[in-house]
């Protein structure tokens, strides 16, 4: 279910705007989702409330674009894919959206004020919730974002983090899917964790990179500087300590078979456990001077001796893209490689040639087919 489109139903029909099958859609979805009527319920009682007289709108406009600011750029970034909605999905309701002005557009802001206000709550199991921010990206986008502590997150695409809307209390954590370079703001009373399937980061002040995509193999903590503690969250009591420019990869099925290990026939399971996770050195390229890790901060596609399949991986979340590849030995083939602002065409193109011509493709619409 599309939150984002949920809301902009909601708008449209407080403003008036909506269309029989709009109004349609939003009462299926209403139906289907039986959470989201709280939130229905209580936008409909702040519109109703707020709609007494100008005054009372502009008080509540003011008061809440005040909370958004508290909430750095989150709200900002939803504010916008709101609008872009509405404008992709509603063309021809344009010269209706000019002529209301300023009321469609609170009709929007009131719905993303009740989600930064009541989103996703977590149960603590003692009656209490806690809100949560959750920042995402889609296939093909990429965001940069500052948290409550000043924090600044690079996320990469198809990515998500989520964090606690105060991040307060003793410790700062956040929730991770995907990929994104951290850059913390150094408190040694408030260790900074970032949590994902996998691993468990634990700084007090560093830049690093974290990828963790539940569709690749392994999960990867890359330290530019500063020091980190790595956790493994299928065996807390296994942590490593990364220095600058260390890398941890770790097996994402790490602990999957370790049962058929037992003692007398093969190596322990904690050797076992030891031969899935590899300390490596991040990896430079001759002509750049930035982490091949992190190049994707700067908006450089990388790739160095690795497996086509993983590549193509990268690939669909930059392009956005379905990339197909027949033959299995093709997806073994490794290649190199750093794109800045190529399109998808010259980036199979350069493959293709790096690679002796090995293998052929062809681009149909959002979808890459790889054969011999």
């Amino acid at each position: 279910m599309n939150e984002d489109r949920f809301w902009l139903l909601i708008s449209l029909k407080l403003s008036c705007e909506a269309q029989p099958e709009e109004l349609s859609e939003l009462e299926t979805l209403l139906q289907e989702h039986p959470d989201l009527q709280l939130r229905a319920g209580m936008m409909q009682t702040i519109w109703s409330a707020s709609a007494k007289n100008t005054t009372d709108k502009e008080a509540f406009f003011n008061k809440h674009m005040q909370r958004l600011s508290n909430h750095f750029s989150e709200p900002a970034l939803q504010y916008e894919e709101v609008l872009q909605a509405a404008e992709e999905e509603a063309p021809r309701r344009r010269p209706l959206v000019r002529k209301l002005g300023w009321l469609t557009g609170m009709a929007a802001l009131l719905a993303l004020v009740i989600y930064l206000a009541y989103p996703k709550t977590v149960n603590t199991g003692q009656g209490a919730a806690l809100a949560q921010n959750t920042v995402s990206t889609k296939k093909g986008s990429k965001s940069k974002i500052q948290l409550p502590d000043g924090t600044e997150v690079w996320l990469n695409a198809d990515s998500k983090i989520t964090y606690n809307e105060k991040f307060q209390g003793n410790i700062r954590e956040v929730q991770l899917e995907g990929e994104a370079f951290f850059d913390v703001v150094r408190d040694e009373s408030r260790p900074f964790i970032i949590h994902t399937d996998v691993i468990d980061v634990k700084v007090l002040g560093t830049a690093f990179n974290v990828r963790s995509y539940a569709d690749e193999k392994n999960t990867e903590t890359s330290l530019i500087r500063g020091l980190v503690e790595v956790t493994l969250r299928r065996n807390p009591d296994k942590k490593f300590t990364l220095k600058p420019n260390d890398k941890l990869i770790v097996a994402n099925d790490s602990f999957a078979d370790t049962s058929v290990h037992a003692a007398g026939s093969g190596p322990s399971q904690d050797v076992c456990r030891q031969l899935l996770t590899t300390m490596a050195k991040i990896r430079f390229t001759e002509n750049e001077s930035n982490a091949l890790e992190t190049l994707w901060v700067n908006n450089k596609l990388a790739f160095d001796k690795e497996p086509l399949e993983e590549i193509a991986l990268k690939i669909e979340r930059w392009y956005d893209v379905k990339v197909n590849i027949t033959d299995k030995k093709l997806k073994r083939g490794e290649y190199s490689g750093v794109f800045q602002n190529e399109s998808l065409q010259q980036v199979m193109e350069a493959l293709q040639l790096s690679g002796g011509g090995d293998f052929s493709y062809t681009i149909t619409r959002k979808e890459v087919l790889i054969y011999p």
